[in-house]
Order: structure tokens, then sequence, then C-alpha cells
């Protein structure tokens, strides 16, 4: 049986008073997709978090590759996770090579210059995002959208088994949404890589992911194999909208469409 690689136990988190995630408990598993949903201020960012050791759990335990997290140094952890923040600053004039080399750091000695694989990784993955025609371009030169896909590209640089992403299309137009959720889905595929991320597009996450998470108010209200979990029943109580669900044969995959948006 294939062992998880990145488990929450029983996991509380509060800011102050302030409960915000309720006893969460999941385990992820090499070669899957994860969604991670649910309504503004459920906990999705802050559990992404404790994931990456960002925060520590009131009570609760994260183990990463079966090994607690508090236990990993970070150089270690940069070597197993990528990460792609929803809100991100880079007030310094670097270029965009120079930001998507960063994801290269894990794996240079101290001291040391990239090596030429480095810089190949680092021209692959600025073509796959498209962004190399513009790899010269300072990043504080960038529109927001620009911005987010060199975000995106340091993370593909960092090729780790793991890829934590937190809603890493909300600044992107229709066209690079799906190259970006395609790239990620293919190494799923190929390298058997592991993917969380967290989604405001629930028909994006309907067909991409695996498996999702529904959040709401701190607790995981559902979670599983996406076929398994999803239906109107839920997202009307996760969302408190009203839903239709339809099947479409094309994409092989549940669709939503809301219903109570009409004025």
């Amino acid at each position: 049986m294939v062992s998880e690689i990145l488990k929450v136990d029983h996991v509380l988190f509060s800011y102050q008073d302030l409960l915000v995630l309720k006893d969460i408990s999941f385990k992820f598993y090499p070669g899957k997709f994860y969604g991670i949903l649910g309504p503004n201020g459920s906990g999705k960012s802050t559990l992404l978090d404790i994931l990456l050791g960002f925060k520590t759990p009131d009570k609760g335990n994260v183990f990463l590759f079966k090994k607690h997290i508090k236990e990993i140094k970070k150089t270690e952890i940069g070597k197993k996770i990528s990460y792609v923040p929803q809100n991100f600053t880079i007030n310094f004039p670097f270029s965009v090579d120079e930001i998507v080399t960063m994801g290269r750091y894990p794996y240079i000695k101290r001291f040391s210059l990239p090596t030429q694989k480095d810089f190949e990784i680092v021209e692959h993955v600025e073509r796959e995002v498209d962004i190399f025609k513009f790899r010269n371009r300072l990043i504080t030169e960038l529109s927001g959208g620009e911005r987010q896909r060199v975000m995106i590209a340091r993370a593909l640089a960092q090729d780790t088994p793991i890829f934590l992403l937190d809603e890493p299309t909300s600044n992107l137009d229709v066209k690079h949404s799906l190259r970006i959720l395609n790239s990620f889905k293919k190494r799923v595929i190929n390298k058997n890589r592991t993917v969380i991320c967290v989604f405001h597009n629930i028909n994006e996450a309907l067909f991409f992911c695996d498996e999702l998470i529904f959040l709401k108010n701190g607790e995981i209200v559902i979670g599983g194999p996406t076929g398994d979990v999803i239906n109107e029943d839920i997202l009307k109580k996760i969302f408190e909208v009203e839903v239709m669900l339809r099947f479409e044969k094309k994409l092989n995959c549940y669709q939503v469409i809301f219903t109570n948006g009409r004025y």
C-alpha cells in the first residue's frame, strides 16, 4: 500500500481567541491532485501555512514523509515542498530570471553558483508558463498576472515532491489559468507529484482534482475522491447558494451552475 507523504493529525489553530482550524485530520498521497475549497475565512490559507511549518498548531501534529515537521530543517523542507502564496510582495528589482532561479536554491551548495542543469530547468519552466519572452525584465515592472506566473515558475523550478498552491490562478486569464493547472496536473500524472491547491473556481477544481476537501468555519465538512464527495447538497451547505450539478461528457467531470445569482 502506498504510504502518505503528508499528514495532518487532529490540528487546532487559533489567532488569539479566534479558533480558525478545529480538529483537522487528513492524509495526502503521491500522484494525486487535491483541491481545498470553502468560503472566505474558512481556514484554507491557514491550513497551507501549517502544512508548510510556517505556523505551529495549538494542538495536533503535521508529519512530512512520516517525520514531524518541527524536526525538519527549513532547507530540507525546501527540497520537499514548493509554495505559491496567494499574496506576495517583491519590492527589490530582481529580474524574472533571478526570481525563477531562486527555486533552485535548495539544491545549490553554499557559496556555489547554479549549474548548467539549473539554468536548463529555469528556461524550461519559463517557457512552460509563458514568461521566457520577458525573462530579463524586472519583477517590479510586471503586471499582477505576470508576477503570479513568475512565482509559479519559481515553484516549478524547485521541482519538489509536493506543491502547495494558494489560489494560483486568481490573477490569470483563462488561457494562462488552464496552462498553469495543466502543468501541475502533468507532474501529478507523469512524475507522481502531489499538488494541494486552494481553489476559488469550483469548476476548475472539479476538472483537475482527484480529491476534494471542503472547509467551513475551520472544519472539514467532507473530504475524499472528487466523484464521491461532490453533490448539490454539499455545495449548498458549504457556499449557501443554489446550484445545479451537470455531468459534462466532453470534460468527463461534473460542472456547477449557480442558479440564484440573477436579480
